[in-house]
Parts: structure tokens; C-alpha cells; sequence
């Protein structure tokens, strides 16, 4: 049987939670740039690097989710491109957060039901 290809895995689940996350972080602090959204992700374990998040932002502001801002902070004295959620962008996080409950809700309970069966004869494959 052919081993499973976990990094490959992993790579395509988080292209969808990297979004989610990004946009759930925008949304709690109102407004963010670049590079604190890059920090806070790295801070989560996430490893996201430049080439990854800022081509997304910009995906997601041409999309709509996103609008930005150049602004130059009194204290730092250079500009920094701040994000901050649309109203497109608040209703597709809130579709996405209900659905990754959702799919989460699902896996678990399909676990809870593969543990209440596990003395009798199933049926199901099994997942190797």
C-alpha cells in the first residue's frame, strides 16, 4: 500500500486555513500590515513566508475581500500598506468560519462514531 504523502497533505490544507486565518486576524485587530500579519502567523507556527502571504493579500484585495491603505505612522516615520476587511470581506469570513466548523464538526464525529463502533463488525473502510 502507498505511503501517504503527509507534506503534500499539509500543503494543501493549509492554502485554505492560511486565508481563514489571515482574514480572522485582520478582522480582530480591525486593521493590519504586512508584516505584523506575516509575525503574528509565524508566531502561531505557521512558516509563512513573504512570497506567499503578500501575493494572497493582494489576490484578496483585487477579489474584494480586502481594501488597503498607505499610511505613515508619526513614530516609525516610513509607510506601511494596512489591510482591513470589506464588507465582502466580513461575509466571506463568516462563510468560511462556518464551514471549517463544519468540516471540523464532521471529522470529529465521524471519529466519536469509529470509536462507538470499534467492538462490532464495521462495514466502512478503513483508512490507512
Amino acid at each position: 500500500m502507498a505511503k501517504v504523502d503527509l507534506q503534500n497533505w499539509k500543503t494543501q490544507i493549509r492554502k485554505g486555513y492560511l486565508e481563514l486565518c489571515i482574514l480572522t486576524l485582520i478582522e480582530k485587530s480591525q486593521r493590519a500590515y504586512g508584516f505584523e500579519i506575516l509575525d503574528r502567523l509565524n508566531n502561531w507556527e505557521l512558516l509563512v513566508k513573504e512570497g506567499t502571504l503578500y501575493p494572497l493579500l493582494n489576490r484578496m484585495t483585487t477579489d474584494g475581500i480586502l481594501k488597503s491603505t498607505w499610511e505613515t505612522e508619526a513614530a516609525k516615520g516610513h509607510p506601511r500598506k494596512f489591510y482591513a476587511l470589506t464588507a465582502r470581506g466580513k461575509e466571506t469570513l463568516t462563510q468560511m468560519t462556518e464551514e471549517f466548523e463544519k468540516m471540523t464538526k464532521i471529522q470529529k464525529e465521524i471519529g466519536k462514531n469509529n470509536q462507538e463502533k470499534s467492538g462490532e463488525k464495521n462495514d466502512e473502510p478503513s483508512i490507512a
